[in-house]
């Protein structure tokens, strides 16, 4: 059965410059830009409001920031919730800052900073046990940290330590490896207690690692062609853009290049199986040659909180949703610069590439149908952030 979206409102021009990321927590919709800022959009506004006048806006580095991840907990023994965000800025660098209980009066720069990295992620311990942060270097590891949160009154303190490195050439398994220079450019975190990430790598690898034993579990090798057989290229057609593992941990979904299109795999966790792929039904007009899932390259992948859909989002200027039982596509939303709340006369800004899609869980964002229906968030290439939700139920 089909699914429809509404729009409810949107931003336009919504940063200077392209938006590359997109995170939500229950208090705030967070986008970043090449143009070096982070934006916290309000969601607890009613339905009909203007984003605009509700959303701040922080300086993170000059050069631009194309990914950010959060880490959001309560602290053990306290009332304070904390807040933790790393971005990734075109410098290289890794910049955090945190704030509490969702105050944003509260921001302040981590006692900490990364160089020489890509892509950053959270693992928070469902057990409470030990919290981890993992991030992609541009030197083909991915480092692993252990973090430490405290809390002494109203101060809060957070302590990374190094823990070890994933090393894509590791794996004492597997009947080939990786070159471990091979570039990193998308990473996922298993948010259960079985302690996995998986990284995806520019020849079109997928590694899955157990983060905590530092050791390589599976190999998921694309099937599309290689482009250059250069052991210094190692270069492919099928570059792994996004990962995204399910709510309970059993499915990883891998977005592949797939020459000029965007192809979507799910795999079996637990016992490493490619068990289907996603894709446009081979009769409907706007199908990609092939019945890929996208018929441009995929940016943005996300498993809604019961991790029956996923949602999905590319260079072809549309949103997917998928039905993870049927593996069919329940609704597609086509955006454009017309349906912002101002359009732009600015050529160069109207190509509403599809940049990064998130889920909006029930309650949290504010106005009717809020508490009972989920929402999407999209943002895109003509600096448009859109929020959708589910028609029915209110």
């Amino acid at each position: 059965m089909s699914k429809q979206f509404i729009s409810t409102v949107s931003a336009s021009q919504a940063h200077k410059s392209d938006i590359l990321g997109l995170e939500i927590t229950p208090r705030h919709t967070i986008s970043v830009s090449s143009d070096g800022y982070a934006k916290f959009w309000d969601n607890k506004k009613d339905e009909v409001h203007n984003p605009k006048e509700f959303v701040q806006s922080v300086l993170i580095d000059k050069s631009g920031v194309h990914h950010l991840a959060v880490y959001e907990n309560k602290i053990p023994s306290s009332t304070i919730k904390v807040t933790i965000i790393a971005f990734a800025c075109f410098s290289g660098s890794i910049k955090f800052k945190q704030y509490v209980n969702g105050d944003l009066t509260t921001l302040e720069d981590c006692n900490f900073e990364l160089t020489k990295s890509w892509v950053p992620g959270f693992y928070i311990d469902p057990e409470s046990k030990q919290d981890y942060f993992i991030v992609n270097k541009m030197n083909g590891v991915t480092e692993v940290y252990t973090l430490a949160v405290t809390a002494e009154g109203d101060k809060v303190g957070s302590v990374f330590t190094k823990y070890g490195d994933l090393r894509s050439g590791a794996s004492p398994t597997a009947s080939t490896s990786t070159t471990s220079s091979t570039f990193p450019i998308s990473l996922a975190v298993n948010q259960t207690d079985n302690k996995k990430c998986a990284v995806g790598y520019i020849n079109g690898d997928v590694l899955l690692y157990d983060f905590q034993n530092l050791k390589v579990v599976y190999t998921f090798r694309s099937t599309d062609l290689v482009i250059s057989r250069n052991p210094k290229l190692n270069s492919s057609s099928s570059a792994p853009r996004v990962l995204k593992f399910s709510p309970g941990g059993t499915l990883l979904a891998v977005a592949r290049d797939n020459q000029a299109a965007g192809s979507i795999t799910l795999y079996d966790v637990q016992y490493g199986e490619n068990v289907g792929a996603l894709a446009t039904s081979s009769h409907s007009a706007k199908s990609a040659v092939g019945g890929f899932a996208h018929q441009g390259w995929i940016l943005g992948l996300d498993f809604d909180e019961e991790g029956k859909s996923l949602v999905s989002c590319g260079f072809d200027k549309c949103v997917r949703v998928w039905n993870l039982e049927t593996r069919e596509r329940e609704a597609t939303i086509n955006i454009s610069v017309t349906d912002l709340d101002e359009t732009t006369s600015d050529d160069e800004q109207d190509e509403s590439v599809a940049s990064g899609v998130k889920f909006i869980g029930k309650g949290v964002r504010g106005g009717a149908g809020g508490d009972t229906n989920v929402g999407i968030c999209v943002i895109s290439f003509d600096r448009g952030i859109r929020w959708y939700r589910e028609a029915g139920g209110i």
